[in-house]
This record gives structure tokens, sequence and C-alpha cells, in this order.
């Protein structure tokens, strides 16, 4: 139920989201950590969770890229592409907190490792930013 209902807030919010935004996406891990009333739903309803989250975020322009369970500390690790709107992403981060089955909730920004390298050829010009303060 709780599935269904996060699927439906994202879909509603996807109207906000334009085809220009969806065009530069930005890659993050989820790393969720149900709690016991969530073991309880998924045990009396096994399915692939997968499935149902898909929909709701390719209907928001994102995509599912993988979705993971930890076989021995059971939390679940999700990677998507989102549009690259930073109240956006807040948005959909926050949309988990209160539906009352994780306990723990981390969401962290992935980049290439192309992104990387360009990043670290940047560092000098930060730097010499720096030493002119």
């Amino acid at each position: 139920m709780k599935h269904l209902m996060l699927g439906a807030l994202l879909a509603g919010y996807a109207t906000l989201v334009n085809a220009e935004d969806s065009q530069n996406m930005r890659t993050f891990l989820f790393i969720g950590t149900s709690n016991s009333a969530a073991w309880e739903m998924q045990i009396a309803n096994p399915g692939d969770r997968a499935a149902s989250v898909k929909g709701g975020i390719e209907a928001l322009g994102g995509e599912l890229l993988s979705y993971y369970w930890g076989l021995g500390n059971g939390k679940n690790y999700i990677t998507v592409s989102l549009p690259d709107d930073p109240t956006f992403i807040q948005a959909f981060y926050f949309s988990r907190l209160g539906d009352g089955l994780l306990d723990d909730y981390q969401m962290i920004e992935l980049m290439s490792s192309a992104d990387m390298a360009e990043a670290l050829s940047r560092v000098p010009e930060i730097k010499a930013q720096d030493d002119l303060k």
C-alpha cells in the first residue's frame, strides 16, 4: 500500500519535470534499512520491489538503474538517474522519509570515472583561487 502511495505521489510530481530537465541527469545511490513493519509487509506480500519502483521513477523522467538487497545486512541498494533539478532531487529523497518503513536512509550522488578525472583536473584551479584570498 505504501509503495502504491509513493508511486502515486511520484507520478503526480512528474508534471513538474519538463523535457529539458530530463536531458541532464544525475545518478544517485539510495541505501535503505527497512524496519520490522516493512519486513512484515514484504514477507506477507513477497514480490519484486524493483518492478513497483520503476514505474514511479520513470513517470518522473528518471530511470531505475538497479535495485539490490544486501544479503546479510538486509539493506536495499537502489541506483537511479534523476533529472538535474536540486529541489526535485531533495523532494524525491524526502518522499521516503515519512512512509514509516525505513530505520535509516542515505542518498549518495555518484559520478563516473570520467567526471572524477575532470573534477581532479580542476583542483589546481580551485587551489589557485584559495591562494588569492
